[in-house]
C-alpha cells in the first residue's frame, strides 16, 4: 500500500470517531473509551505503516528506538522523523505538512462531531 493511501485512511476513520463520540453507542451521551482506544491503536498502525513506508521509500534506516516512538508518541515522534530524514531545504515544509495534516485530521473528527450532533 503507497504511503499516501496510508494517510487517506487516517481522515475516514477520524471522521467516524467523532460520530461515534459525539453520541456514544447504543444512546449514551459522551465518549465511548472502547471506540476511543481502537480509533487511537488504528491511527499508530496507519501512521507506523506511512512511517515505514516512507523511509523505506528514501532509503532512511529506522532505528529501533524511533520506531516504538512514532507507535507510543506519533505526534511527537513524526515530526521529529521528519526533520532527521530530510534534507535542510525540505525539512520546513515536510513539518508544515504535518502541521496542516494534523489540523485536517482533528477537522475531520469535530465534522463528524458537528454532524452527529446536528441529526440528533
Amino acid at each position: 500500500m503507497r504511503h499516501q493511501r496510508v494517510l487517506s485512511l487516517i481522515l475516514p476513520l477520524m471522521l467516524g470517531a467523532g460520530l461515534v463520540d459525539a453520541g456514544g453507542v447504543s444512546g449514551t451521551q459522551g465518549p465511548v473509551p472502547e471506540v476511543q482506544l481502537l480509533v487511537g491503536l488504528a491511527v499508530s498502525y496507519l501512521c507506523f505503516r506511512w512511517y515505514r513506508a516512507d523511509s523505506d521509500a528514501r532509503g532512511y534506516r529506522r532505528s529501533r528506538w524511533l520506531s516504538v516512538g512514532v507507535v507510543a508518541f506519533t505526534a511527537g515522534a513524526l515530526p521529529y522523523y521528519l526533520a532527521r530524514s530530510r534534507a535542510a531545504g525540505e525539512r520546513g515544509r515536510a513539518l508544515g505538512a504535518y502541521a496542516a495534516y494534523l489540523a485536517l485530521a482533528a477537522m475531520a473528527a469535530w465534522v463528524g462531531i458537528a454532524t452527529r450532533i446536528a441529526l440528533g
